[in-house]
């Protein structure tokens, strides 16, 4: 996998060291089009993780609430960097330090709910 990765990389690092020589206007889409092939070439190998932190879940006898939200909570927290980083890569970053603090805002209001959740949990225990 790493290789893989590495190897987009590689080319995704050449094609946009040419553009910016001859056409700079197109190499912002080619860093955005290297992170999105690096991102799908990823999603295979997450998938096999969040269908094994599935399986621990049901296993575990955790609320599947509780997990989907830090599934989305880590989503939205790679989704967020991920942007972050085309944004500058762009020139933008004004916009890319708005787009990390609305991350960090959208995480914190997601975030309540497992906070919930866990004061539930404290308090079943001490009323054992």
């Amino acid at each position: 996998m790493i290789f893989k990765l590495v190897g987009i990389a590689i080319i995704g690092v050449t094609v946009v060291t040419l553009l910016r020589a001859s056409k700079p206007e197109f190499a912002v889409f080619a860093t955005i089009a290297t992170g999105v092939v690096m991102v799908i070439t990823l999603l295979s190998a997450l998938q096999n993780v969040v269908l094994a932190f599935d399986n621990i879940v049901e296993k575990s006898g955790i609320d599947d609430g509780i997990f989907t939200a830090v599934l989305k909570i880590i989503g939205i927290g790679y989704l967020t960097e991920y942007s972050a980083s085309v944004a500058t890569d762009a020139g933008c970053a004004s916009i890319a330090q708005k787009l990390q603090f609305g991350g960090k805002i959208v995480i914190f209001l997601m975030s309540i709910s497992l906070v919930t959740a866990l004061i539930d949990v404290v308090t079943a225990l001490v009323n054992i």
